[in-house]
């Protein structure tokens, strides 16, 4: 009983700390149950090794986790074929995997999605990435901000347009999905030959993120019964994203993958050595990048529709001119917040991230944390190096009481943790630094 009560207390403290947020367990439930059945479907068979292990469904909220396993000794209720608990303090909440009681979890935030192709996908893209690492399959998840630019996005969209009428073609025809997706690699090869380091960059996102959503959606193919068309319909959804910065790797992976399914089924033995799904491809069907690049790339750029794309994305880059100077002003002109750190944790919208340099992004929102203690920027933006080294937010007003160990700015809220203080940037004169005493 004394556990039972104490369980209690936690979920009554948690409830009200969430006022009217309700946790809906019977979805939570059943999201595990499609997890369980989607891992036993496959069978160890597409990765060849089994996909089962633990999983805990997380309330942002209350903290609330609803877990397929308990967890070492934390206080737990049972619930049906799960069981309820607490995170522990300090776990970041995010879409995720991590070490928990001596095993590693794949972490999913409720709510989760009602369409059960979309649910299972998202279930099992981070179970995953909770077996990644011991596959052999991690990669690096570098923002990809040539996709941000004009003639960048002008070329992928070409490219998505390209992917997805090859899928609309299978199974009925081969051969007319074999055409669609030369265009694509053409489309590719193009932007590439604008963008010289994009090669390296774009196959690193679609082996981390790529192949995670590529394993989603085949076994969600797998357990609903939907075919290519359904990846082709997310595809065109995809499309209209704002950006592609850091998710292009959630649409060119699941697209990618099936095609090398019917194309090259022996792909996914030979990607721990490639690093390079694409390529992948383009050797199964013996695709060569022609010479004369750019007047194949036009000539095939027209069956895509690419005169009204070259319009909208002309009137895009008219829009976003004058936003790329305000953030110059507020991060490179102005005074600012700066921090560092050897790592940096991140919650946020990977459809929302704006290409600011090479070597630096713009998270228009999101939560961070490092061992200074986490940032919550829900306005004006935060920039951040792409080897997530520096972190900066505008500074314009800032004027801290001393001592604070909360402090907020135009946009943002700083929570110091223990051993960390606000002090003036010596080299940057009404700008401020976070650092130890």
């Amino acid at each position: 009983m004394k556990l039972l009560t104490r369980l209690l207390v936690i979920l009554l403290a948690a409830a009200h700390a969430a006022r009217a947020q309700q946790l809906d367990t019977a979805s939570a439930l059943g999201g595990l149950r499609d997890a369980r059945a989607a891992c036993a479907l496959d069978a160890g068979h597409l990765w060849e090794r089994s996909l089962c292990g633990p999983i805990a469904l997380v309330d942002p909220a209350t903290r609330l986790v609803i877990a397929t396993d308990s967890a070492g000794n934390r206080h737990r209720l049972p619930l049906g074929d799960a069981w309820v608990t607490s995170l522990p303090a300090g776990q970041f909440v995010a879409n995720t995997s991590f070490d928990w009681a001596g095993r590693r979890w794949a972490m999913i935030m409720v709510p989760l999605p009602a369409d059960r192709f979309d649910r299972v996908t998202l279930l099992m893209h981070e179970v995953f990435h909770r077996e990644q690492d011991s596959l052999g399959l991690a990669g690096q998840d570098p923002p990809n901000n040539q996709l941000d630019e004009r003639d960048g996005r002008t070329w992928f969209r070409l490219e998505l347009r390209a992917l997805t009428a090859a899928l609309e073609a299978l199974p009925a025809s081969r051969e007319a999905a074999r055409e669609h997706v030369v265009s694509a690699l053409t489309f590719r090869a193009r932007r590439r030959l604008i963008y010289p380091l994009a090669d390296s960059l774009e196959s690193a996102l679609e082996m981390q993120e790529g192949l995670a959503e590529y394993t989603g959606e085949r076994l969600a193919m797998n357990a609903t019964g939907e075919g290519p068309s359904r990846v082709a319909r997310h595809l065109r959804e995809f499309e209209k994203q704002a950006s592609y910065v850091r998710s292009f790797g959630y649409a060119t992976g699941p697209a990618l993958g099936v095609l090398l399914d019917e194309f090259a089924p022996g792909w996914r033995a030979e990607v721990r050595a490639t690093r390079d799904p694409a390529r992948l491809l383009a050797s199964g069907l013996r695709f060569v990048s022609p010479k004369d690049l750019a007047k194949q790339s036009d000539r095939r750029a027209a069956r895509y529709g690419v005169e009204a794309l070259a319009q909208e994305e002309s009137q895009r880059d008219s829009v976003r001119r004058p936003k790329m100077l305000e953030y110059r002003r507020r991060f490179v002109e102005g005074p600012v917040l700066t921090l560092t750190q050897d790592f940096l944790g991140r919650s946020f919208n990977p459809n929302e991230l704006v290409g600011f340099d090479v070597r630096n992004t713009v998270y228009p929102t999101g939560t961070l944390n490092s061992s200074w203690g986490s940032l919550e920027v829900t306005a004006k933006g935060a920039l951040v190096a792409n080897d997530y080294r520096t972190l900066i937010v505008g500074a314009g007003g800032l004027a801290p009481e001393a001592g604070a160990r909360v402090v907020s700015g135009d946009g943002w809220k700083l929570t110091l943790a223990s051993g960390y203080i606000l002090a003036a940037d010596a080299k940057r004169p009404g700008s401020w630094v976070v650092r130890k005493p």
